[in-house]
């Protein structure tokens, strides 16, 4: 009989929301918008300033870039930490549980034949 994990308690963090879509989402806007702001101190090098306002979309655009870099590099290397929620210590891989059933068979599945004559 499979183990069933209890639910949450009240006021309690879900796992999957914690390392789930919604934080590699917001990591990488959050590194675009460090991007914008870089690219917002870089206005006050220059005499017109008001003319080179794409840096500001320039290095949001960067952000974004090495945010999603940033992302897709955490999930590949180790993905027992990024998907802690796919991967629990207490839940059987599935050749774990097709050797389990291989085992509990009582007899072997086989083809016989008899001749009589």
């Amino acid at each position: 009989m499979a183990q069933q994990n209890p639910p949450p308690a009240a006021g309690s963090t879900n796992v999957v929301d914690e390392y789930g879509p919604k934080r590699q989402i917001a990591t990488i806007v959050y590194m675009g918008l460090g991007g914008a702001v870089l690219g917002l101190s870089t206005l006050s090098f220059y005499g017109r300033p008001q003319d080179k306002l794409t840096n500001i979309w320039i290095g949001f655009g960067a952000g974004v870039i090495v945010g999603t870099i940033w992302m897709t590099y955490q999930a590949a290397t180790n993905p027992q930490e990024f998907y802690r929620a796919d991967f629990t210590e207490d839940r059987p891989l599935v050749a774990d549980l097709y050797a389990q059933q291989i085992q509990s068979q009582s007899a072997p599945v086989g083809l016989t034949m008899t001749w009589k004559f």
